[in-house]
C-alpha cells in the first residue's frame, strides 16, 4: 500500500500534466478538424486545391525546420518558457485563421500553428520526462499519447458538427479557450526545467543549416513539377550543401543541435524512420480521405467525420492496452504488426472509386486505425528511452522532426500524385502506390528495430 502511495503523482504534477497535454490535445484537434473541413473551406472561399495543400504544407515546413531548434532552445532557456510561447503562437494562428478571407490568410494561420506545434510536441515530451520520477515517466507519456489519440479521434466528427452548425470559421476560433486554459495551468503548476549538464551555448549555425536544408528539400519534393529544371537543380544543391554543412558542424561544434551519438544509435534511427513512415501515411490520408468522401462520394462533412472515426476509435482503444502490455524490447513486434495492417489498408484503398460502398471504406479505415494504434506509442518510447533525461529536449525534437518530415513528404508526394490525375478517383488509386511503398518501408524499419534491440 505504501508503495502505491509513493508512486502516485503529487496533485501539482497532475495539474501540470493536464496543462501539458491540453496544448497538444488542441493541436491534435486542429490537425484533424482542419483536414476534415478542407472541402468546406475550399468551397466557401473558392480556394484551389493547390493552395489548400500549401496551407498544410506551410504547417509541415515550419514543423520540420524548427522542431529540433525548439527542443534545443527549451533545453537552454527553460522548457516552460518556450512551451508558453508555443501556446501563444498557436492561439494567434487560430485567431487569424477564423478571420481569413483567402488562401494567403489560411497559409499564414497554419504557419503560426506550425510554429506552435514545432514547440509543443518536443517540449511537452521533455517536460514530462523532467516533471515525473522514473517510475512514473512511462505512465505520463502513455497518458500524453492517449490524450492526443482521443483528440485526433474527436477532430473529424467535431469539425463536421461545427462546420454544419456554426460555420467553418469556428473550427479555428473554438480552439482558443483551450489554449488559454493550457497557458494558465502551465504558468501556475509546471516547474521550470533546463539542460543543466551542457553549457547554454546555442548552435545557431546548425539551426540555420537545418532550416535551410529542410525548407529547400520540402520545396523540391512539393513543387518539382512546377519549377524549371534550373530551379530544381539549385534546390537540390542547396539541400545537399546544407545537410553536409550541418553534419560537419555537428562534428566540430562542442554542443551541436544534431547529436552525432543519436545518429549512431540504431534503435533511435530505426524507431524514428518507422514513426516517419506512420506519419507519412497519416498526413496523406487525413488530407485526402475527406476530399474523397465529400467530393467523390458526395457525403456530408458530418458523415465524413463519422466514417473517419473508424481510424481514430481503434487508436483510442489500443493506445492504453499497448501502453500496458509492451516492453521496449518488444516495440519492433508491435510496430511490424501495425505496418502489416497499414499495408492491407493501402492495398484496399487502391480499390476506392465513385461507387465504393461505405462498408468497404469503413473496413479499409479500420485496418488503418489498428495499425496506427499499434505503432505510435512503442516507436516513441523506444526512441526516447535510449538517451539520458538531460538531453530529452533535443532528442525528442530530433525524433519528432523525423515524424514531421515523413508527414510533409506524405502530403507533398501523395497529394501531388493525386492532383496530377483526373478524375479524383483515379488519382486516389495512383496515390495508393505511395502508401503501399511506405508501409513496406515501415516493416523494414521495424525489423531493424528488433535487430538492434540491445543498443
Amino acid at each position: 500500500m505504501k508503495h502505491e502511495i509513493k508512486e502516485n503523482p503529487h496533485p501539482i504534477n497532475v495539474l501540470s500534466l493536464v496543462g501539458i497535454c491540453s496544448g497538444c490535445i488542441v493541436m491534435g484537434l486542429v490537425f484533424t478538424m482542419v483536414n476534415a473541413s478542407i472541402p468546406v473551406i475550399q468551397q466557401a472561399l473558392a480556394v484551389p486545391l493547390h493552395l489548400m495543400q500549401w496551407m498544410m504544407m506551410a504547417f509541415g515546413i515550419i514543423n520540420c525546420a524548427l522542431l529540433v531548434t525548439s527542443g534545443r532552445l527549451a533545453d537552454m532557456f527553460g522548457r516552460k518558457k518556450i512551451y508558453l510561447f508555443g501556446l501563444s503562437s498557436s492561439g494567434l494562428g487560430m485567431l487569424l485563421g477564423g478571420f481569413s478571407q483567402g488562401g494567403v490568410g489560411l497559409i499564414v494561420s497554419m504557419s503560426l500553428a506550425g510554429l506552435g506545434n514545432a514547440i509543443l510536441l518536443p517540449v511537452s515530451q521533455a517536460m514530462l520526462v523532467s516533471e515525473f520520477p522514473e517510475t512514473l515517466k512511462s505512465r505520463a507519456i502513455a497518458l500524453w499519447a492517449t490524450a492526443i489519440a482521443y483528440a485526433m479521434a474527436l477532430g473529424p466528427i467535431v469539425g463536421g458538427v461545427i462546420s454544419k452548425e456554426w460555420g467553418w470559421r469556428w473550427i479555428f476560433w473554438s480552439m482558443i479557450p483551450f489554449f488559454v486554459i493550457s497557458f494558465f495551468l502551465i504558468a501556475l503548476f509546471s516547474k521550470e526545467s533546463k539542460n543543466t549538464v551542457d553549457p547554454p551555448i546555442g548552435d545557431y549555425w546548425g539551426m540555420t543549416f537545418l532550416g535551410v536544408g529542410l525548407t529547400a528539400f520540402v520545396l523540391l519534393t512539393t513543387e518539382f513539377n512546377r519549377f524549371s529544371k534550373l530551379t530544381n537543380g539549385i534546390l537540390f544543391l542547396l539541400t545537399m550543401g546544407a545537410f553536409i554543412a550541418l553534419w560537419r558542424n555537428s562534428r566540430r561544434f562542442p554542443y551541436p543541435i544534431l547529436l552525432p551519438e543519436l545518429v549512431r544509435k540504431r534503435v533511435f534511427i530505426a524507431a524514428s524512420v518507422a514513426s516517419a513512415c506512420l506519419i507519412f501515411y497519416i498526413w496523406a490520408t487525413f488530407f485526402l480521405l475527406p476530399i474523397y468522401l465529400q467530393n467523390v462520394r458526395y457525403l456530408s462533412p458530418l458523415s465524413s467525420g463519422l466514417i473517419m472515426l473508424a481510424i481514430t476509435v481503434p487508436v483510442i482503444i489500443l493506445s492504453p492496452i499497448v501502453g500496458r502490455r509492451y516492453h521496449s524490447h518488444k516495440a519492433w513486434l508491435f510496430s511490424l504488426i501495425g505496418f502489416i495492417f497499414l499495408l492491407i489498408s493501402s492495398i484496399l484503398q487502391g480499390g476506392f472509386g465513385e461507387a465504393s460502398s461505405v462498408v468497404f471504406i469503413v473496413i479499409t479505415t479500420l485496418f488503418f486505425g489498428v495499425g496506427y494504434g499499434l505503432i505510435y506509442g512503442p516507436t516513441a518510447t523506444a526512441a526516447i528511452s535510449v538517451v539520458p533525461p538531460y538531453k530529452a529536449g533535443i532528442a525528442s525534437g530530433t525524433y519528432v522532426t523525423f515524424q514531421e518530415i515523413g508527414g510533409t513528404l506524405g502530403l507533398a508526394l501523395v497529394v501531388t500524385t493525386v492532383r496530377l490525375y483526373s478524375p479524383l478517383s483515379v488519382g486516389f488509386q495512383k496515390g495508393g502506390v505511395g502508401l503501399i511503398f511506405i508501409s513496406i518501408l515501415g516493416c523494414i524499419a521495424s525489423l531493424l528495430l528488433k535487430r538492434q534491440k540491445s543498443n
